[in-house]
């Protein structure tokens, strides 16, 4: 996930692979994988450049108002325009998904306004800073 993050942030694309589904005109397939999706259980997802579909259910990736994800729980949390409830996804898998799903919706690894906890630099201890000036000598 990270080594794509960081693909993507440097205006990157994530890379396609053979279909294992029936594809839509121009529509490139990124990946498929099981998860689980909260209140259905184990599925198979798919990702195209275009739908999400997890099992029998698919969602087109414009439909998506709102990703919340959640690197550290393995988990992502889509809110899907015409559903009530939001759509909740885990698994080793989905932090992977959730990176390909904002490269394809905001053209960056992460949803706006979304800093992982990993990928923010820890302050520098007083020590840390005599050290590297230190070495510079």
């Amino acid at each position: 996930m990270s080594m794509l993050a960081s693909l993507v942030d440097r205006g990157g694309r994530p890379a396609a692979i053979s279909p294992t589904v029936a594809l839509r005109g121009g529509e490139k397939q990124y990946g498929w994988f099981p998860v689980d999706v909260a209140g259905v259980g184990r599925r198979l997802a798919v990702i195209t450049d275009r739908r999400l579909i997890l099992g029998n259910e698919e969602y087109q990736l414009r439909s998506i108002a709102a990703l919340r994800p959640r690197p550290e729980e393995w988990r992502l949390v889509l809110d899907v325009r015409g559903l009530s409830e939001p759509v909740t996804v885990s698994g080793p898998w989905v932090p992977w998904l959730g990176v390909v799903i904002c490269a394809e919706l905001y053209s960056a690894a992460w949803p706006p306004g979304f800093a992982p906890m990993s990928m923010i630099p820890a302050p520098r201890r007083q020590e840390d800073r005599v050290l590297v000036r230190m070495r510079a000598l």
